[in-house]
């Protein structure tokens, strides 16, 4: 009988559920993006005559899932550069539409020769460079600096290179 009269009779407050209405949802999330080793002898064709870039391009599906596409605000790029290489090293990364036109270009990333640790970081705004969501390809140009004298082909020295994405979303209810 206590018990009934505690729970009849209790404290309570008049719920307000349209709190829920301003409600948003901030989830972050933190994917590798791209990844690649290069060592001098990549920098030669098949003549033995050096090369100074070398271009990749790759599918990019992370801004088709509709929810990331209508509730992203930001993207962070970040990378993690080593460069063995006894000269500057240059890296372009451009964000491509499905026609291969720039959608953004990253700052270009400059790693003086022999940079163990280079770090980089770009922060995009959605809002400023709408743009960046018709995004479907990467292209990354990887451009060695020309000091007059050619690489040694069999050196074993590489050119690391990590990157990630984190998305930044906000969406309510």
């Amino acid at each position: 009988m206590f018990l009934c009269f505690f729970v009849l009779s209790s404290c309570y407050e008049s719920l307000d559920f349209n709190q829920v209405d301003d409600y948003v949802s901030k989830p972050v999330f933190t994917s590798a993006f791209t990844y690649f080793t290069l060592v001098p002898a990549q920098f030669f064709d098949s003549n033995g005559t050096q090369k100074n870039s070398i271009s990749d391009i790759t599918n990019f599906y992370g801004f088709q899932n509709t929810y990331v596409k209508d509730n992203l605000v930001k993207l962070d790029f970040s990378a993690e550069i080593k460069n063995e290489f006894d000269r500057e090293v240059t890296i372009q990364v451009d964000f491509l539409n499905n026609s291969d036109i720039v959608v953004y270009s990253f700052t270009p990333i400059i790693v003086e020769a022999g940079d163990l640790n280079l770090i980089f970081l770009e922060e995009i705004e959605v809002a400023s460079h709408p743009a960046i969501l018709n995004t479907t390809k990467v292209n990354i140009l990887t451009t060695i600096e020309n000091t007059g004298t050619q690489m040694d082909p069999n050196d074993i020295s590489e050119l690391v290179f990590k990157s990630s994405v984190t998305l930044f979303i906000e969406s309510g209810i």
